[in-house]
């Protein structure tokens, strides 16, 4: 009897004491990668179009990619925009050092000119179908911490005269 109230008093105030200490450290992880979460950038990019207030349609304009913000602003260290044919480069676009803010009702575009994008364009339909874009997005948060990324391949319908979503990859 005398063996076991010394456990009691002993060891059972320990034993308590560590599963609450690893319990209060599990608590502060699980609360530091939810905020995290919640207040990093996220930027995102797909096909633009407008929309036809009459038709109530969506009329798509293949030479321009739309950009978004959300959550946070974002600094934008690096973003291209690349048209292949095959794995041949056609056009290539690349900026840095952007910044932009989050706003539910905006965002932000890239157009690649009409004109280049006809001269693209003029080609038989079974290579316009070939056509590839890909758009890379690296950015942070403004004060520098984790870089992210942001990848979207799109393939050209001909059909459809935009470009449809093929692959996106992001952290």
């Amino acid at each position: 009897m005398d063996i076991i109230k010394l456990v009691i008093e002993r060891y059972v105030p320990i034993i308590i004491a560590a599963i609450a200490l690893a319990t209060s450290i599990y608590s502060v992880t699980l609360t530091r990668q939810s905020f995290v979460v919640a207040h990093r950038p996220y930027v995102w990019a797909g096909s633009y179009g407008v929309i036809d207030p009459d038709k109530k349609t969506i009329i798509p304009v293949p030479f321009t990619v739309a950009y978004r913000v959300l959550n946070s602003p974002a600094r934008i260290i690096r973003k291209q925009v690349k048209i292949d044919l095959m794995g041949e480069p056609l056009l290539v676009y690349d900026s840095q050092n952007e910044v932009r803010f989050p706003d539910e009702k905006s965002e932000w575009t890239f157009t690649t000119g009409k004109d280049a994008f006809e001269r693209i364009m003029n080609r038989p339909g079974e290579e316009q179908a070939k056509l590839s874009r890909i758009i890379s997005i690296e950015y942070s948060s403004l004060d520098g911490g984790r870089i992210y990324r942001y990848k979207l391949e799109q393939l050209f319908s001909p059909v459809e005269n935009q470009w449809i979503d093929s692959r996106a990859e992001a952290d």
